[in-house]
């Protein structure tokens, strides 16, 4: 009995070892698992924090973006009402001009036509001072056509400026949508200044070498300043609906 009680001893003393050594088993295992747990935990809390501050940035860059975009939609449509308003005061100096010619050129074909009916009533009697003079007063008409041309010509080449600005503010934009609708509205890609012969001057006039114009000569000048006024106001009518439409969209 005595013996049998003692092996019992033992084995439940074998027994206990062997649950005190799986118990710190798993007890190593528990703890491994933990660390490993609070590792992972640590990491994915650093990727949230991380991504909740590229969320921030990103929807702070789409809001200086967007903003970015209203400011050169406004600036855009404001360069082009400004070079409009421009165009219109120098189509309407541009029409006094033409007024101005016109009447320089009607005084030098009255002057003309006198002198005409004078010489042919006395042509014997025409002596080499009273050809000085006609050509004295002729060439007074001619420098004034010229000077007027000059300086309405002056006037008309200071809308390049506006013209330039505006399309270097679009080329430097041509990823924004409304940079590419304002190029196609006013057609910057394919504008030629040198296309209107009011942005320098009428053909007879532009030559230096002449020193003298007839009235002729003057006319043709006014007409084609006239045809391409008439061509600018047509386009300027076009650009201003378009705008409107834009800035109303």
């Amino acid at each position: 009995m005595l013996v049998q009680t003692e092996v019992n001893i033992q084995e439940l003393k074998s027994q206990q070892e062997n649950l005190i050594e799986q118990k710190e088993q798993l007890e190593n295992q528990l703890n491994q698992f933990q660390a490993k747990l609070e590792k992972e935990i640590a990491q994915l809390e650093q990727k949230l924090f991380n991504e909740e501050q590229i969320k921030i940035q990103l929807t702070q860059a789409l809001k200086i973006k967007e903003n970015k975009i209203n400011e050169l939609e406004r600036r855009l449509i404001n360069l082009d009402y400004e070079r409009i308003k421009k165009l219109i005061d120098k189509r309407k100096e541009l029409k006094e001009a033409i007024k101005k010619l016109q009447n320089c050129c009607n005084r030098l074909e009255i002057f003309t036509n006198k002198e005409r009916s004078a010489f042919g009533f006395v042509k014997n009697m025409v002596s080499v001072e009273d050809k000085i003079s006609k050509i004295k007063f002729a060439d007074k008409y001619t420098k004034e056509f010229q000077n007027i041309l000059t300086k309405y010509n002056d006037g008309l080449l200071e809308m390049n400026k506006n013209f330039y600005s505006l399309r270097n503010t679009v080329q430097e934009n041509k990823e924004l949508e409304v940079s590419l609708t304002i190029e196609v509205i006013l057609k910057l890609d394919s504008f030629n200044l040198d296309k209107y012969k009011i942005f320098k001057f009428a053909t007879n006039s532009q030559e230096g070498t002449r020193t003298q114009l007839n009235s002729s000569m003057m006319v043709e000048d006014i007409n084609s300043l006239k045809k391409n006024l008439y061509e600018l106001k047509s386009e300027l009518k076009q650009e201003k609906k378009e705008l409107k439409n834009l800035a109303t969209d």
